[in-house]
């Protein structure tokens, strides 16, 4: 499965060949679900930290509702993400069903376990010295954004990202049987906008 990070496209040409087996990209989106719940269940103990205790009795329960609605979420992202390229290529004659590139499209967050294992570090590291007594809500995200651990955070996610989009490249060229260009509009234009609004906030939050 790893050989997806160095040779996607021989990958992704035996995969062909085989019948569709969700078990590994199941684990893959799992793995991811499992570290983004540790990572809300972090971010929301420190802000709960920083509350009265009357209120952070409550705040318990909003704490385990993050971790599962983040578990959610990564699914949801991944169908999401199967939907955008599916629907993009079939603006260029894209053929091949969409189960197929379901199941292709996991392969393209292996990366993100990395960035998903770095950013629970970083964000914890970030959280904790955060000062959220900060009463305006927009200096309070700008303290976050501009934090020197949640920009490394941003900055690794971008160059994650990136490879992730190679993977998806390959992914699109073998499972709706694309042109290199075709495969490349199609991963490049939602990814390249998703990319241009992350560089945009770490712009404003520099400046």
């Amino acid at each position: 499965m790893l050989e997806v990070l160095t040779n996607p496209s021989e990958f992704f040409e035996n995969k062909m060949k085989q019948e569709a087996d969700f078990k590994p990209p199941v684990m893959i989106i799992g793995i991811m679900a499992i570290i983004s719940a540790i990572s809300a269940y972090i971010v929301a103990s420190t802000i709960i930290g920083s509350l009265p205790s009357d209120a952070a009795s409550f705040a318990q329960i909003g704490m385990i509702i993050g971790a599962i609605f983040a578990i959610i979420v990564v699914f949801i992202m991944w169908a999401i993400y199967s939907g955008i390229f599916y629907l993009l290529s079939m603006v260029f004659g894209g053929q091949g069903n969409f189960k197929r590139v379901l199941e292709f499209v996991a392969y393209g967050f292996l990366p993100s376990i990395l960035g998903s294992l770095i950013t629970l570090i970083l964000t914890s590291k970030a959280y904790s010295s955060l000062d959220f007594s900060i009463s305006d809500p927009t200096l309070l995200q700008k303290a976050i954004l501009s934090n020197p651990y949640i920009m490394a955070s941003s900055v690794i996610g971008i160059i994650l990202t990136l490879w992730s989009a190679n993977i998806w490249v390959f992914a699109m060229i073998h499972s709706r049987n694309l042109t290199v260009k075709n495969a490349l509009l199609t991963v490049g234009i939602p990814i390249g906008l998703y990319l241009i609004y992350t560089v945009y906030n770490l712009y404003q939050a520099l400046s």
